[in-house]
């Protein structure tokens, strides 16, 4: 079967290379967004103090407020679920584990895969005594 994308040859590589592509990088996220540090529970308490005060003075000039309650109520909220989703981020979507890793933890599952493949090996085996009859039966 064709692999969907090709394997670069070196020729390609090189060439690539001197036309200026570089191999992709992850870039760390900046402390502002990152969610483990101190800078980004500053700048969002920095933002919802901004929502307060926007909230304060468009009641004293009798202006809509709900945008600066909402944003006021928000902020906060997703700070927390942001906190929360990023804490298996690695694990979860840029790790794409192995079966060994997967079946690390489960015992059941590692004991039915075992008993899959004995099964298999079996079957395998079997179906391997049947060729040969067959096939010494058709030399006769």
């Amino acid at each position: 079967m064709q692999q969907a994308i090709p394997n670069i040859t070196p020729e390609v590589k090189q060439r690539l290379e001197d036309q200026g592509f570089k191999p992709f990088k992850y870039r760390p996220l900046p402390e502002y967004a990152n969610p483990h540090s101190l800078q980004y529970w500053l700048t969002n308490a920095g933002l919802g103090l901004i929502c307060l005060l926007g909230r304060h003075y468009a009641s004293s000039q009798q202006s809509i407020r709900i945008l600066w309650s909402a944003s006021a109520v928000f902020i906060p909220l997703y700070a927390i679920a942001t906190n929360a989703k990023l804490d298996g981020l690695r694990q979860n979507n840029f790790y794409r584990k192995t079966l060994d890793d997967r079946l690390e933890l489960h015992p059941l599952t590692r004991r039915a895969w075992e008993r899959a493949k004995q099964t298999h090996k079996e079957y395998q085996d079997q179906l391997r005594e049947e060729i040969a009859t067959l096939e010494a039966e058709l030399r006769k």
